[in-house]
């Protein structure tokens, strides 16, 4: 009875690594393939770009204020590199590089998201 358990454990341990290795696989996707970036500020749209052709680029978006956010773009990726905000929280979500990625800093009304340029749906909601 002992060594049909071992080979139950091996088969299952086996299905949930193999699980995670197809789910990775899937999820997976090669940074900056036909993304592009919108950057949203006061609900308006700021710019938009695509990422596979911006390289090691930074933008500055400030309002009138003066309060302002850094959002640099390397290698197919993206993040919020500086903002003048109390609570960082933007500039800590860190890299952005799959589509539906989002960072948002609230006090500076700026919304950078990463969006697949296709039309396909992911979800649909009734």
């Amino acid at each position: 009875m002992k060594e049909l358990d071992r080979y139950i454990t091996v088969a299952l341990l086996s299905l949930v690594l193999i699980s995670f290795a197809v789910l990775y696989l899937l999820q997976s996707r090669p940074a900056g393939e036909d993304l592009t970036l919108e950057i949203y500020k006061n609900g308006r749209l700021y710019r938009k770009i695509a990422m596979s052709g911006a390289t090691n680029e930074e933008i500055k978006v400030a309002d009138p204020d003066g309060h302002y956010n850094v959002v640099e773009l390397k290698d197919g990726r993206v993040r919020v590199k500086e903002a003048d905000c109390p609570n960082q929280i933007c500039v800590r979500t860190g890299w952005l590089s799959k589509p539906g990625q989002i960072s948002f800093c609230a006090p500076n009304k700026l919304k950078v998201v990463v969006k697949d340029q296709s039309n396909k749906v992911d979800t649909i909601t009734y």
